[in-house]
């Protein structure tokens, strides 16, 4: 990334403190026991010398970590957070990669917000993240956890040789008919989100009604959308993310493991929506089992699919988040409702679905490309949710 556009790997989130029972010192000092646990939230990176880039665990007590990320001001807004301090960009070879805020008073602490450097965690590392902290925080004791210099090791030790060479295959098979066009020029960025009001549990039991999963669903609202409002044709080149956390050896990993896939989704305008979604289901499955490559292996794949036939279509990128629940979901259908939001970044895929499905689903696509406009990307949106709200609807029996 441009020097100024560093802080764009930055990530925000905030977890709330068990209203009565801790202290400012415990809340410390379960942070302190986190960055311990985790060395991922040590490592800092010397690059030096480009040809031979280094990650160094930089610090190697509770008290070191604690006085390296926590950071002044009880009474700091999270709107601050989400927007003065996301921008503030880590020097990452000399810096933590992650800062703490904690709001409240010694006795009775309120929040604790936190900017992470994505290279640090993924959202799934967050997860496991704010787990192990709650645990800490109650004083539990933890088994030990993998670290990514054990994963980097194992990725090494010819362990996992024949899923590298399988991905790879995976990886030319699919470009290899991928369609071809000249990608877009980057453009003004558009950002909304789609609030269905559908309940999460509606979907997913919708979803298993037809034989899928609340990511083949949504993934397939995505693609036929991006069909019928004129944004592609079919065969869709589409890029799901993989968490990579399948394997139970590295589950508790805390590093960054996202890796898009290719997916080719061949769409009959004759098929019904369960039709699509199920064989939708089959290949984003199949291409899971590909998640984890080298990536310059896969930079490699693309020269030579280009070379044969052509610049490959950039794709549609897609990741489904599921965040704990943390109040129940309604009963009913709620009214839906489109946010548009005033996007802060400009760098990373130039079409990108983030579908989230906590209490209800809401569907964010972020659109960095020439040419496409506001009444479009509602166009879009309402497509989607109209897919799914007739899904809903049409497996009613199954959903009550």
């Amino acid at each position: 990334m441009l020097p100024e556009r560093r802080w764009e790997g930055n990530l925000s989130f905030c977890w709330s403190l068990p209203p009565r029972g801790v202290t400012a010192a415990d809340v410390w000092r379960a942070v302190g026991a986190l960055g311990m646990r985790h060395a991922s939230l040590r490592t800092t990176f010397d690059v030096t010398d480009l040809t031979d880039p280094r990650q160094r665990i930089s610090v190697d007590s509770p008290a070191d970590v604690i006085a390296a990320v926590r950071q002044p001001g009880r009474d700091v807004a999270l709107s601050r957070i989400e927007t003065e301090e996301i921008q503030r960009p880590f020097a990452l070879n000399t810096d933590l990669p992650w800062r703490v805020w904690l709001t409240g008073s010694d006795d009775a602490p309120g929040k604790l917000m936190v900017v992470i450097h994505h290279m640090a965690a993924d959202g799934a590392g967050i997860n496991v993240m704010e787990r192990d902290f709650h645990a800490l925080l109650a004083g539990e004791t933890l088994p030990p956890v993998p670290q990514p210099a054990e994963l980097a090791m194992r990725q090494r030790s010819g362990e996992v040789d024949s899923k590298l060479l399988a991905a790879e295959a995976y990886w030319r098979k699919t470009l290899a008919t991928a369609p071809r066009r000249v990608a877009p020029r980057p453009g003004a960025v558009l950002r909304a989100t789609m609030h269905t009001g559908i309940p999460e549990p509606m979907l997913r039991a919708a979803a298993q009604g037809i034989g899928a999963t609340v990511a083949a669903v949504s993934l397939t609202a995505y693609c036929r959308a991006l069909i019928s409002t004129g944004v592609t044709s079919t065969p869709v080149l589409l890029y799901p993310m993989s968490s990579n956390r399948f394997d139970p050896a590295v589950t508790s990993v805390v590093t960054s493991m996202n890796q898009w896939l290719p997916v080719l989704a061949e769409l009959d305008p004759d098929q019904s929506f369960a039709q699509a979604a199920r064989a939708l289901y089959v290949r984003n499955m199949r291409a899971l089992k590909h998640g984890v490559y080298d990536p310059d292996t896969v930079t490699r794949v693309r020269e030579d699919a280009e070379r044969e036939g052509g610049p490959l279509d950039p794709g549609y990128h897609f990741n489904l988040l599921l965040p704990p629940m943390t109040v129940d979901p309604p009963e009913e259908i709620q009214e839906s409702s489109i946010e548009w939001h005033t996007p802060i970044r400009s760098t990373g895929p130039g079409f990108y679905l983030m579908a989230s499905a906590d209490t209800t689903v809401r569907l964010t696509v972020r659109v960095i490309r020439e040419g496409y406009r506001r009444e479009e990307l509602h166009a879009l949106l309402t497509t989607m949710r109209d897919d799914l709200l007739e899904l809903v609807g049409s497996n009613g029996d199954k959903v009550r």
